[in-house]
């Protein structure tokens, strides 16, 4: 009887494990043909509030879908080409700063190390003489000075070449980009236009008790899909505030314009602000500007600081997560799939919770076990 039921466990959980990695393999298999469609749905899903509000003002619901979709995608490529006009033109400023500023730094360069009666000259001096004693030890700095600047020539080489053929697999992937841009915004369109009956027909075709546990999954999913969206706007805007405070402090031109550009760029993975103050920092100290260049250095570690203790609460509270959970959460997805890892590590977090709590994991260990689950309801 204790074989049989031993038994009877074993075969269940490879059963269990066989529909886990099965379903590992459709994903695998469906997430890259159908990836357009299911960020369709979402967006489909986030809209769907305001078609309502307009279509109880009497307005069509293929009229409603449209304006929201023209707003919001109009808006983004507004967006898009006004940093893209403002990048173009602070380059070609930049262009014209270049000469100047490598002028400067040769300049800054030779005075530093040819100016007498300082102590880098002293210690130069210093060195000359101790090299001239030792013909030895002169001939291995030398060869180890040779190959760490061949070591450097290749990395710096290979770091032009990888970055030529970024741009240029960009550029070669643009066209597809682009098409999927436009499947994705129809697939927006439709399944937005149609939303009533696909939900209605969704719903129908799901047993009671898969509906239930997908009930409660999608409600803490569009919870946290919504509260990631907003925490990261609210972050955003912290920052741009803190930038265009510090700009104006510190009379710099354009500060609107520049808060406006770095609160974009705070969406960047790893660097954010620190992909143009750092930059700009460096840049001030190298032609001599160390005021200005101390005062963006305070402005950048308010940034630091500020986004450090704020995110992990921010998602925490809009997300629905602990905030040593959302801290895990946030590290381990950057560092397992990088950038995406930041929005993808909550949210399979809050999955994982929705599943827990629509006593999915319960239910497993009770199916392994032989006995009969438990139906939760959506209120539960």
């Amino acid at each position: 009887m204790n074989y049989a039921y031993w038994q009877g466990v074993l075969i269940r959980t490879v059963i269990v494990i066989l529909i886990l990695i099965s379903i590992y393999y459709v994903l695998e298999f469906t997430l890259p043909l159908l990836y357009p469609f299911l960020i369709g749905w979402l967006i489909a899903m986030m809209i769907e509030p305001f078609v309502n509000w307009l279509e109880k003002r009497k307005i069509p619901r293929w009229i409603s879908a449209s304006l929201i979709l023209i707003g919001i995608f109009g808006l983004i490529f507004t967006l898009v080409f006004f940093i893209i006009a403002e990048i173009v033109i602070e380059l070609t400023h930049l262009a014209d700063l270049i000469p100047n500023f490598f002028n400067q730094a040769q300049k800054i360069f030779v005075d530093t190390f040819t100016k007498e009666n300082t102590n880098i000259h002293r210690l130069i001096q210093a060195l000359q003489t101790y090299l001239e004693k030792n013909p030895d030890h002169q001939k291995q700095i030398i060869d180890s000075i040779r190959d760490n600047a061949s070591i450097l020539a290749k990395k710096g080489t290979t770091m032009i070449t990888e970055f030529l053929t970024s741009i240029g697999q960009f550029l070669s992937d643009l066209p597809f980009l682009l098409t999927v841009l436009i499947f994705i915004i129809l697939a927006s369109f439709f399944i937005s236009l149609d939303w009533p009956n696909l939900k209605k027909n969704f719903i129908f075709l799901i047993p009671e008790r898969a509906k239930n546990t997908l009930g409660i999954v999608l409600k803490d999913l569009k919870k946290a899909l919504f509260g990631f969206i907003r925490a990261q706007l609210i972050l955003i805007s912290i920052t741009a505030m803190i930038v265009l405070i510090g700009l104006l402090i510190l009379k710099i031109p354009y500060a609107i314009t520049i808060a406006f550009l770095i609160g974009i760029v705070d969406l960047l993975p790893y660097l954010g602000v620190g992909a143009v103050l750092v930059p700009w920092i460096l840049y001030l100290f190298f032609t001599g500007n160390v005021e200005l260049g101390i005062g963006l250095s305070i402005m950048y570690a308010i940034i630091v600081v500020v986004r450090q203790l704020l995110e992990p609460k921010l998602l925490s509270s809009n997300v629905g997560l602990d905030p040593l959970l959302t801290l895990i959460a946030l590290f381990v997805g950057l560092k397992l799939i990088g950038f995406l890892g930041i929005i993808l590590g909550p949210v399979v977090v809050v999955i994982l919770l929705a599943l827990h709590r629509a006593q999915v994991f319960n239910d497993i260990w009770k199916f392994i076990k032989g006995k009969k689950p438990n139906i939760p309801t959506t209120n539960s």
